[in-house]
């Protein structure tokens, strides 16, 4: 009897330490599956700060950058810059990457420049692959950069 009533107490503990994991795995397909189907790539990474006026505190954050299938197919380039709020992740804000965007081109692949996970200063670094002409075997690349001040510089990429 005593055996039986241990197993049932591993059974039930183990079913309460999976009831977390179950609904963070729900959650995460609820939001995978909330996502448009025209967003094409997502990358994040870098970090920046600010000072917080109106709360007397620090801000602290990370960029993400996203391509989005346009309208008329082509892609669109947004930058966000994501706030770690004390719920969660938050949008502070979204800017249009209009050097990319005004070519009208088709991105391949977006990747940050440091894939380690920690950035060690300020800013952020992405590379933007694209074509402007779908025939064309080799993307063409773009470095998008953001200094320690939060000023953007999107450039061809010369190597």
């Amino acid at each position: 009897m005593i055996r039986r009533a241990s197993k049932m107490l591993l059974v039930l503990a183990c079913l309460a330490a999976a009831a977390p994991a179950t609904g963070l795995a729900q959650e995460a397909e609820k939001l995978a599956e909330s996502l448009s189907p025209r967003i094409l790539f997502v990358t994040s990474g870098g970090y920046w700060e600010q000072e917080d006026a109106e709360a007397g505190s620090q801000q602290r954050g990370y960029y993400r950058l996203i391509a989005i299938r346009g309208e008329d197919n082509r892609s669109l380039v947004e930058l966000q810059h994501i706030a770690l709020a004390p719920d969660g992740p938050d949008v502070v804000t979204t800017t249009s990457i209009e050097e990319i965007n005004t070519l009208g081109g088709y991105i391949t692949d977006i990747r940050p420049e440091d894939s380690t996970g920690a950035a060690s200063q300020t800013g952020f670094a992405a590379y933007i692959y694209l074509k402007t002409d779908p025939k064309v075997v080799e993307p063409e690349t773009w470095a998008l950069y953001i200094d320690e001040f939060g000023d953007i510089v999107v450039e061809r990429s010369s190597n």
